[in-house]
């Protein structure tokens, strides 16, 4: 029997090699304001390195949200300053990352019911299957971007 929830990112050389490169061209763009993508741009907390990480951007319940398993999300863990880059501007950001699986599950749900769907996400989500909060948040975490 497969998972009922699965990751469908591709594989991490299309990511690197091309959904990577577009995204930090066209984010500084007009054309970038019309795509839910962005480039984040912030410090790393111990290495104090600069980091700029395309990452999808999704408007739920008027709050951006950006869902990920990515490594680099720790760094947001208590909150930190952001840089947003999209449509040629950068926007000062506080981004926090929510773990708690009750929250997790609690944006995968506002995101879905807003028109989000699994595929935007990079999930494949068996039809017929009501994921739970400890399902998604094995998935993803989410990055509130205020």
């Amino acid at each position: 029997m497969s998972p009922t929830v699965q990751d469908r990112r591709p594989p991490q050389w299309i990511i690197d090699r091309v959904a990577n490169p577009v995204v930090r061209f066209l984010a500084p763009t007009r054309f970038g304001s019309r795509l839910p993508v962005a480039v984040l741009r912030f410090t790393g907390r111990r290495s104090g390195r600069r980091f700029e990480v395309p990452v999808g951007v999704h408007d739920v319940a008027g709050q951006r949200l950006v869902f990920t398993g990515a490594p680099w999300r720790v760094n947001f863990r208590g909150g930190a300053p952001a840089g947003l880059l999209t449509g040629g501007r950068v926007s000062a950001v506080r981004a926090s990352l929510v773990e708690d699986p009750a929250e997790v599950g609690g944006w995968f749900r506002a995101a879905f019911a807003a028109g989000t769907t699994p595929a935007q996400l990079a999930l494949r989500i068996a039809p017929g299957h009501d994921p739970g909060d400890e399902e998604l948040a094995a998935q993803r975490n989410v990055l509130l971007l205020r």
